[in-house]
């Protein structure tokens, strides 16, 4: 099981102390509603290729700042996926960024492999590839925002430490640009 995810704000964040429904609500701010779609090995590089197309391609050599890789897309075009772990090489050209994408347990992604992949229905009607075609396996008719806000009055506390995963990072010619 895999989820996508896009930041739809730069400027939300979570207080330290009290949280309240408002600040979770602010860093979901459209109505969306939690589906899951099936889709092979291949399709997932394929997404992955459009979500790294928000960065423009760095040069080869040479030091690289983050202004350097200014987005060529909305914030909410820069998709990433998490249950998988992946490099996007951005000095290589659109198309070719994918070059690491693997399991948690360090097995490679084969083409013909299958995952169910939760998206949101406003990402399911296109835009990125195969995932308005593909089956849908779930269909929550829940808007993802409130399921937020529900997980987080059960759970009381929200760790940061246990709300994020390292599982890509830039690269180029396989060096991590921002160790």
């Amino acid at each position: 099981m895999l989820s996508i995810a896009a930041p739809f704000s730069r400027e939300a964040v979570f207080p330290q102390g009290e949280v309240t429904i408002r600040d979770i609500a602010g860093l979901y701010v459209f109505d969306n509603t939690l589906e899951a779609v099936e889709l092979t090995g291949a399709e997932l590089r394929a997404y992955l290729e459009e979500s790294a197309s928000y960065s423009s391609q760095v040069p080869a050599t040479g030091e690289v700042t983050p202004a350097a890789l200014a987005p060529t897309k909305p914030d909410y075009d820069y998709d990433t996926l998490s249950g998988v772990v992946y490099d996007l090489d951005v000095s290589s050209p659109e198309g070719e960024r994918v070059t690491r994408l693997e399991v948690p347990d360090g097995t490679v992604v084969q083409d013909a492999d299958r995952f169910v992949v939760a998206v949101n229905d406003y990402r399911r009607g296109g835009g990125f590839p195969h995932v308005s075609g593909a089956e849908v396996v779930h269909d929550e008719q829940a808007e993802i925002r409130h399921l937020l806000i529900d997980r987080a009055q059960d759970r009381q506390v929200i760790d940061p430490a246990g709300s994020a995963v390292d599982n890509w990072q830039l690269v180029r010619a396989g060096e991590p640009l921002f160790p």
